[in-house]
């Protein structure tokens, strides 16, 4: 046998043959599929439902948390950057009102102040003096400018224009990357004057470095044509374009979300810097973000398996379970049924047995009659030459004529409803005095009754009549049964329970295994030989059903029987009770 066979529950493959056309209604099989179907989609939909809710809002919780996380941080590098660069044109600021046109055109002076910013800020690299007009009034730094002119120059124009400039991170004559800054006095617009700073940018780039704390991006400025100004983790050396759209210049931090020229999904925080044309923008890999997310998914993906599974296990479990009870109910229902049908059965032939025998009496009382008659002529003319086989003959026909009597007799009793009169009985008294009727009987067979009271045994409340007329049948049939003499025990126990139990053993021939499930069958006789009709123990069974007991018996071919009688110590009187062949069972 296989494990599936083994695990396969007692209803799968079972068919009701008298379901006919409504084997469907009956197949407890599509009732257990129907059954975990639908308890499974009750249990898991819910489930199914709130996972996909709860998956969803938590990846959307730990996006948001992303997206906040590169807002703060972008906010963060726009406001140092902002404060860098607004630091260095106060610094301006301050030169250029603390100190007159003829002091800062002193090379002496202006490279004093040079030394000193560059001791005090840091960062500055040189300082120049530029007229209205645009040329150089005076120099301070390592590395003078090769034109003597900037009328034409994007920084001049501008701070002339705003009055303050800061341009892109680019070199104009000076080794290295540098972030060129200039501001404007205030006198009249015709002897206005322009201060011109150079400053280094390492100090800038060590600055975005320092602020991107999580390492797990790249932050950089960009113009807004969208030109690095500084290193890119992901896009290189300055100079180069980013391979990304450029979103329109603001002062606001923004994030959102877009996507590389390769089709990677970014994260992406910009802010302009004001009074510039600079952008610093801080680029994530939005897989690397969600990192998190993923671990999270295997876990969560997981558990909902575990879940799922045993859901599904107590789901197989309980319809099994359920079902199987089911199953076990309609046996027991269709058992039911045919203990009904045999009792309708039995009823209908204990009618038509009272009506056989009514039917047979009349004619065998005639015959009965009759052959008296003849065996009274036969008698008073004992001359004739056949006198004395004639009235053997009709000794013959008187004695068969009296078998047939008694087996109407027994069919009339088998089909009669007698009234079930309970009385207070002294139970060893009885069977003592029903002993003591048929103890001729027993010593003319050599059969030894032994029977076995207990000592003060109660009194019971039962029908005198049913007893008698069971005790009567069983020990009729245990002295057929011996033939060549035996023993039967009559064994009473004591009362438990408000029951007791009397048991008659034989030594008969007993009875064979095929034959135990029929002994209670009316017309069913394994003592042919010696007459039996075969309704005294189906009598029997529907006596003893009819006053509150059971009755069953063991035996084993050559090895004798034993009839074992339940009964109440106090019967229950019950109305409307029908025949006795009505609460007979199959035996």
């Amino acid at each position: 046998m296989s494990i599936i066979d083994a695990l396969r529950p007692k209803f799968w493959n079972y068919q009701d043959v008298t379901a006919g056309s409504h084997q469907s209604l009956f197949s407890f099989r599509r009732k257990w599929w129907r059954t975990v179907i639908l308890t499974t989609i009750v249990a898991l939909a819910p489930l199914f439902v709130l996972s996909v809710v709860n998956y969803r809002m938590t990846r959307e919780n730990i996006r948001t948390t992303a997206m906040v996380q590169t807002h703060q941080m972008i906010s963060g590098i726009w406001r140092a950057v902002s404060f860098f660069l607004s630091e260095r044109r106060s610094v301006l600021a301050f030169v250029l009102q603390d100190n007159s046109l003829p002091e800062l055109l002193e090379k002496d002076r202006l490279s004093g102040i040079l030394k000193n910013l560059q001791t005090g800020v840091g960062g500055f690299v040189d300082l120049s003096v530029v007229s209205a007009d645009g040329a150089l009034l005076s120099y301070a730094g390592p590395h003078p400018p090769g034109q003597r002119n900037f009328c034409k120059s994007p920084c001049f124009n501008q701070v002339v224009e705003r009055g303050f400039y800061i341009g892109d991170l680019a070199g104009e004559g000076l080794s290295g990357r540098h972030l060129v800054m200039a501001i404007r006095s205030h006198p009249s617009p015709e002897q206005y004057y322009i201060i011109r700073a150079t400053v280094d940018i390492k100090p800038f780039e060590d600055l975005i470095t320092s602020l991107d704390v999580s390492r797990k991006g790249d932050t950089f400025i960009i113009n807004k044509a969208g030109f690095l100004q500084t290193h890119s983790r992901y896009y290189g050396p300055p100079s180069g374009r980013i391979p990304l759209d450029v979103p329109a210049f603001s002062t606001h931090p923004r994030v959102f979300s877009a996507k590389d020229k390769n089709g990677t999904r970014l994260i992406v925080g910009v802010a302009g810097i004001p009074n510039t044309s600079l952008m610093v923008m801080t680029v994530s890999n939005r897989e690397e973000q969600m990192k998190g997310w993923r671990q999270l998914k295997i876990k969560f993906f997981f558990f909902l398996g575990i879940s799922v599974a045993a859901i599904l296990l107590m789901v197989l479990g309980m319809a099994t379970y359920l079902v199987n009870r089911i199953h076990a109910a309609d046996q027991k229902r269709i058992m039911e049924l045919h203990k009904v049908e045999y009792a309708n059965k039995m009823a209908s032939l204990g009618r038509l047995s009272a009506g056989v025998g009514h039917e047979v009496n009349n004619p065998m009382a005639i015959i009965n009659e009759k052959i008296g008659l003849i065996r009274d002529l036969l008698v008073q003319n004992p001359t004739d030459p056949f006198h004395e086989k004639m009235v053997g003959l009709a000794d013959d026909i008187i004695t068969s004529t009296r078998r047939v009597g008694n087996i109407t007799r027994r069919l009339i009793n088998f089909g009669r409803y007698e009234d079930i009169r309970p009385e207070r009985l002294d139970l060893g008294k009885l069977i003592y005095d029903l002993v003591a009727f048929m103890q001729k009987e027993a010593e003319h067979l050599g059969i030894d009754v032994k029977i076995d009271v207990p000592e003060n045994f109660p009194q019971i409340e039962s029908d005198r009549n049913s007893l008698q007329q069971i005790f009567l049948n069983i020990i009729n049939n245990a002295f057929a049964a011996m033939e060549d003499g035996g023993q039967l025990d009559i064994t009473v126990t004591p009362p438990a329970n408000g029951r007791f139990s009397i048991t008659l053993t034989d030594t008969g021939q007993g009875l064979a295994e095929e034959d135990l499930k029929r002994v209670f069958e009316p017309f069913f006789s394994a003592a042919s030989k010696t007459g039996g009709t075969g309704l005294g123990l189906s009598v029997t069974y529907g006596l003893v059903n009819r006053i509150g007991g059971h009755i069953r018996v063991e035996s084993a071919k050559n090895q004798g029987a034993r009839f074992i009688i339940d009964l109440p110590v106090h019967m229950e009187t019950k109305e409307g009770k029908g025949d006795g062949a009505d609460s007979r069972g199959d035996g």
